[in-house]
């Protein structure tokens, strides 16, 4: 199998929804396999903020992190990976750093 190896670094805020990830899987099926997208704080990669399970699609793999997932996120740089799964093997492909900002909520002063 095959993945695209590469995502843009980003920045958000805190309480964004992303726009979809789409992850092609190419050279074989992807029949049998499941994919998580991890988000992780740069300073600790070993341990996962969010983990998120992927729909599977036609070719691929797709997930958004909705405003609920990423609400709890606090200022700094994140880690973003996908992670292939496939029986007792796991892959972990597709990384690129997320730049987290936090924004006054507004309301009575």
């Amino acid at each position: 199998m095959k993945l695209y190896e590469k995502i843009p670094d980003m920045e958000i805020l805190s309480g964004d929804t992303l726009p979809d990830f789409h992850v092609q899987v190419t050279g074989s099926s992807s029949t049998g396999c499941t994919m998580e997208c991890i988000l992780s704080k740069a300073a600790t990669p070993t341990v996962a903020v969010i983990a998120k399970e992927c729909t599977a699609e036609s070719g691929g793999f797709t997930v958004q992190l909705t405003s609920e997932d990423t609400s709890s996120l606090l200022e700094g740089t994140y880690l973003l990976h996908f992670r292939l799964i496939k029986g007792e093997f796991s892959y972990r492909k597709l990384i690129g750093r997320v730049y987290v900002h936090s924004v006054a909520m507004g309301g009575n002063e």
